[in-house]
C-alpha cells in the first residue's frame, strides 16, 4: 500500500519530466501514440532565457533573508525560552499571529514604504520582505529548540567563568543544533517558493524563479516544455535540503519526547 501511495505521489513529477522532454507539437498526445516526439530544445531554449539569472536571484534572496532571520531569530528564540522577563509570552504570540497573517495583508503597506524608499526591484527590498515570512517561523522552531537545552548545562557554563554570550555560542547553540538547522531550511524554502512578494516587488533586475515562470505564458499561447523544465530547475536544488531537513526535525522531535 505504501508503494501505491508513493506511485501516486510521484506521478505529478514524472509527469512534469515527460512534458520537459516532449515536442510542443506533440505536448497533449498520448506517450504512446508519438514516443519518438522527444527533443532537449525545451532546455536549451531556457538556457538562452532569463530563467537562469531570475534562478541566481531566487538563491541570493532566499539565502540572504534566510541568513538574517537566523541572526535575529536565534538569539531571539533564545532569549525567549531562557529568559524570565515579563511580556515574553505576549511577544512570542504577537509573532505567531505575524506568521499566520497572509502577506497580502502586509503588501500594501510595504509597497508604499518601498516606492517612497527606492526599494522597489532591490535585493535588499525582498530580503527584508522575506523576513516577515521566515522570522517568526525561526523564533518559534528555536525557542522549542532551546527550550529543550536543560537549564543546568547553561548555569554550569557561567559558573565555570563563562559569560551569557559564550554559553549561549559554546552551549546552547551547539545543543540546538538540529533545530537551527531544520529552521534555517524550512525558512529558506519559505523564502524559496515565495511568488507573491516577489510578483509586487520586483521587476526585471531582481525577478526571482517563480515569477520568471510566467514569462513562458503569453496572450496566445503555453510553452508547456519550458514550464515544465523550469519546475525542475526549482524543484533539483532543494531535495537535498528537504532531505537534510526531514533528519533535522526528525531529531528535533526526538529531543522534544526525550526532554
Amino acid at each position: 500500500m505504501m508503494l501505491v501511495l508513493l506511485g501516486f505521489a510521484a506521478l505529478p513529477t514524472l509527469w512534469v519530466l515527460i512534458l520537459s522532454l516532449r515536442e510542443q507539437s506533440a505536448i497533449f498526445e498520448p506517450i504512446w501514440e508519438s514516443p519518438l516526439a522527444i527533443t532537449l530544445e525545451n532546455f536549451f531554449s531556457i538556457s538562452r532565457s532569463d530563467f537562469p539569472r531570475a534562478l541566481m536571484n531566487s538563491f541570493i534572496t532566499a539565502g540572504g533573508s534566510t541568513a538574517l532571520a537566523m541572526l535575529v531569530g536565534v538569539p531571539a528564540g533564545f532569549a525567549l525560552a531562557k529568559s524570565r522577563v515579563s511580556g515574553k509570552f505576549i511577544a512570542s504570540w504577537i509573532l505567531l499571529l505575524l506568521r499566520m497573517a497572509p502577506p497580502v495583508g502586509f503588501v500594501i503597506p510595504l509597497f508604499l514604504l518601498y516606492v517612497n524608499a527606492g526599494l522597489i526591484d532591490t535585493y535588499t527590498g525582498l530580503i527584508v520582505a522575506y523576513m516577515t515570512l521566515t522570522l517568526p517561523l525561526i523564533v518559534w522552531s528555536m525557542w522549542n529548540s532551546f527550550s529543550q537545552v536543560p537549564d543546568e548545562l547553561i548555569e554550569a557554563a557561567i559558573m565555570d567563568g563563562a559569560s551569557l554570550t559564550k554559553a549561549f555560542l559554546l552551549v546552547a547553540l551547539p545543543a540546538a543544533r538540529p533545530g537551527a538547522v531544520a529552521a534555517a531550511i524550512l525558512g529558506f524554502l519559505i523564502s524559496w517558493n515565495d511568488f507573491f512578494y516577489a510578483l509586487i516587488i520586483s521587476r526585471s533586475s531582481t525577478s526571482t524563479a517563480p515569477v520568471a515562470v510566467m514569462n513562458f505564458i503569453s496572450f496566445d499561447s503555453v510553452d508547456w516544455g519550458s514550464i515544465a523544465v523550469a519546475s525542475m530547475a526549482l524543484t533539483l536544488p532543494i531535495l537535498p535540503l528537504m532531505a537534510i531537513a526531514n533528519r533535522y526535525i526528525v531529531q528535533t522531535l526526538s529531543g522534544a519526547v526525550k526532554g
